[in-house]
């Protein structure tokens, strides 16, 4: 009996040792929409191996075109990232991923998000609003004092 259990004990170790990896999280994240991409972050269930072999690439939706992305690098034994340097025209894309688990397994997968169109920058428009705001106020107070007309 005590033996059945020490193999026991052992085998649901080597499970949690062996167990294939999944992606945990993400981002963005599957389907998420974003109007501003600086990185692609992916964390996994389980601890994936820095062989070399671990890569992430985007491409675009329909029409499979790569869009340039920097170099994948480990965070930690669970999390790896890329930058991206040239924010993506908007449309939707796909985030490809390859890493090896611990067990030897190279799983390689992917999902879609969308990149909406920016907003622009929020700096632009509360130095129109102003501008706008200082002619209004020039133009109320000319109206208040007009010259008078020589006689």
């Amino acid at each position: 009996m005590g033996l059945a259990l020490c193999f026991l004990l052992l085998g649901l170790g080597a499970e949690k040792i062996y167990a294939h990896t999944q992606l945990a999280e993400s981002s963005p994240d599957r389907k998420e929409r974003v109007s501003n991409l600086t990185e692609i972050v992916l964390t996994f269930s389980s601890e994936v191996l820095d062989d070399g072999k671990a890569k992430i690439s985007l491409t675009t939706l329909h029409d499979g075109k790569e869009v340039p992305i920097g170099d994948t690098m480990f965070v930690s034994e669970y999390t790896i990232r890329a930058d991206v340097y040239t924010q993506p025209a908007p449309g939707q894309y796909v985030v490809r991923y390859r890493v090896t688990a611990l067990d030897g397994d190279l799983n390689d997968s992917g999902y879609a998000f969308e990149v909406l169109a920016s907003k622009g920058n929020d700096a632009t428009w509360i130095v129109l609003g102003v501008g706008i705001a200082v002619i209004a106020a020039v133009v109320a107070v000319l109206r208040k004092n007009p010259k008078k007309e020589k006689e």
